[in-house]
């Protein structure tokens, strides 16, 4: 009989949903884990990097609404649209003036963003968009960009049946601007000539005001406004080859890099001459806002960079492909390649890598793009992020031609961290994830409460220098009755038991990063911790029988807090009886 018939509790995570982590012992809803991460934050699905992506508009799709104000205009639904169903809106011009014709509204978003709506020619062929600070031309007629002093990007795209796509990208959107649609005679011109009829214009449908530098698929929204992407809550299951997935969990973590996306803003700067274009290509979520870096002909570091300063061990990222040339330096200083990691882009790995540096390189999707990371310790209060094409030459002053260069994506800088956790969208404004919480309440039959033994399966993927225990798996009653396993501040495993005063840490026992196996068995006089087939510890410590053990906890302790790593997690398993030490070291075997 396979030692899983004996399971009280089985959670080997392949069932989830919104909040919820199935196990498959017991079927019930003791079963069910709850799992809550409560901000919003980017997802990994099939090699393409997903975001939380919100239509800031309110009724956006119905001009009527009083939220849509009308300046010597009019608007009349029920129009043939772009998808050949009546969605559309005639948006016309009135009689009483040539002066300027347009809709207004007050969108509310703040930050780098991209207002765009589709429009058709009727009557007039061109109209402007305006942010209250930039604006762009269209012309709906011959699918044309006119003058423009958009930031980022001003841009139009067919979408058939005489309707296009028109979009702006700024670079400071805020809560107060007023977005305009004006009606305009020509590029440049919204005052009409000659006096209108009233029974021309445009016809518009689908507005969109959303955070990043592209247009991405439009979000339909009536009284609040709507969000698409990764599910609020939902557990993250990485694929494991040739068996079961594990539930990924990540600790709270801060993206300090202002403008990830857009390295156009005034924090990045531009040196070593260097040509920077945004919206270049296509980025790991799909869309065509990936920047690209040009070295020019001269001879210098060519990058781009911002400063971001504090002392500690920090960790910085970034998306990157290459785009003519195959190296890519990726750094926390100017002047020298001591201070950074050379990436080849076109294999995947690490080219130059100086001493006291840790780097990793992971390629994302199918189409050439890699995450590439740099931990580093400095001891200044100034450093940077420092990104810029190379040629694995081995200096960090060299001679570029004038048109090769690579492209870059979804900067990340992590305070007090020796590895990246899944990126943080930012657009004007450091972000921050918290962390995700996996645990079960009330489950006390399940826990052994004179006797039991816990197990766990899990991939440690680094060193914990976050000053705070690594909590893997904690039986709970309260501060003074719980049983826990956890990775300490000096990476060893251990763990502690404590009941009704009687408490004891086991030995100290450092394992290497990657996946291990670990049970604690516990009874009175008789306790072992076994770690991959090997016996860590015994105690023969004599306690009291708990009465009151009801929780479970994974990656976190007993109170809330969420000390826990960026660990995978295959499964958990509770026994209702201390398992003998032939069997724990049977459970244990890798």
């Amino acid at each position: 009989m396979s030692l899983y018939d004996d399971a009280s509790l089985i959670m080997i995570p392949s069932g989830v949903k919104a909040g919820t982590v199935y196990s498959q012992k017991p079927m019930d809803s003791d079963g069910q884990f709850t799992f809550t991460r409560a901000s919003e934050a980017t997802r990994l699905v099939d090699g393409v990097v997903t975001k939380v992506r919100t239509n800031s508009i309110l009724q956006s799709n119905d001009f009527s609404n009083a939220s849509w104000i009308k300046t010597r205009s009019s608007v009349t639904g029920g129009q043939a649209d772009k998808d050949g169903g009546t969605d559309a809106w005639s948006f016309l011009v009135d009689t009483s003036s040539t002066t300027s014709h347009f809709l207004t509204y007050n969108h509310g978003f703040t930050g780098v963003g991209t207002v765009s709506i589709y429009a058709k020619a009727n009557g007039y062929s061109w109209f402007r968009i305006y942010t209250g600070g930039d604006y762009a031309y269209f012309d709906v007629t011959n699918g044309l960009t006119g003058a423009s002093t958009v930031g980022i990007s001003a841009s139009i795209s067919s979408v058939g049946g005489g309707w296009y796509r028109c979009s702006v990208a700024v670079a400071d959107l805020s809560s107060s601007t007023v977005l305009y649609i004006n009606i305009a005679q020509g590029d440049e011109d919204t005052v009409l000539s000659g006096t209108p009829s009233g029974t021309t214009g445009l016809f518009i449908m689908n507005a969109q005001v959303e955070a990043g530098t592209v247009a991405t698929d439009y979000i339909a929204t009536t009284t609040v406004a709507v969000s698409e992407g990764p599910v609020a809550n939902m557990p993250r299951l990485n694929s494991v080859a040739g068996g079961c997935p594990s539930l990924l969990l990540e600790p709270q973590r801060t993206n300090a890099i202002t403008s990830s996306e857009y390295f156009g803003d005034s924090s990045w700067t531009k040196a070593g001459d260097v040509t920077l274009t945004s919206n270049y290509g296509i980025s790991p979520d799909g869309y065509v806002n990936a920047d690209r870096i040009v070295a020019h002909a001269t001879a210098g570091g060519h990058i781009v960079y911002r400063n971001i300063g504090t002392t500690g061990t920090h960790t910085v990222s970034i998306f990157a492909k290459a785009s003519g040339y195959d190296y890519m330096f990726l750094g926390y200083d100017g002047g020298n390649l001591n201070f950074g990691i050379v990436f080849n882009l076109s294999n995947g790995t690490i080219s130059q890598n100086p001493a006291g540096l840790t780097g990793s390189i992971e390629g994302v999707g199918s189409d050439g793009w890699y995450r590439c990371t740099l931990t580093f310790n400095y001891a200044t209060t100034s450093y940077y992020f420092v990104v810029a094409p190379h040629d694995n030459s081995g200096a960090y002053n060299w001679t570029g031609n004038g048109t090769d260069g690579v492209l870059i994506y979804a900067a990340q800088a992590e305070y007090s961290s020796s590895y990246a956790t899944s990126y943080i969208p930012t657009y004007g404004t450091a972000a921050t994830r918290v962390a995700d919480v996996c645990y079960k309440t009330g489950i006390t039959s399940l826990i052994g409460q004179t006797e039991g033994t816990m197990f766990m399966e899990v991939d440690l993927t680094h060193s914990n220098i976050g000053g705070v225990n690594e909590y893997l798996m904690q039986i709970y009653y309260n501060g003074s009755n719980r049983i826990l396993m956890y990775r300490n501040t000096l990476n060893d495993l251990e763990c502690y038991f404590l009941n009704a005063g009687v408490n004891f840490s086991s030995n100290l026992t450092t394992v290497a990063s990657g996946r291990h196996k670990l049970a604690f068995a516990y009874k009175s006089g008789d306790c072992a911790f076994y770690i991959d087939g090997v016996q860590a510890f015994t105690h023969t410590a004599t306690f009291s029988a708990f009465s009151s053990l009801a929780d479970l906890h994974i990656g976190a302790n007993g109170t809330g807090q969420t000390e826990a790593a960026k660990y995978s997690y295959n499964q958990a398993l509770l026994f209702k009886t201390r398992l003998t030490n032939a069997e724990l070291a049977t459970l244990t075997t890798l």
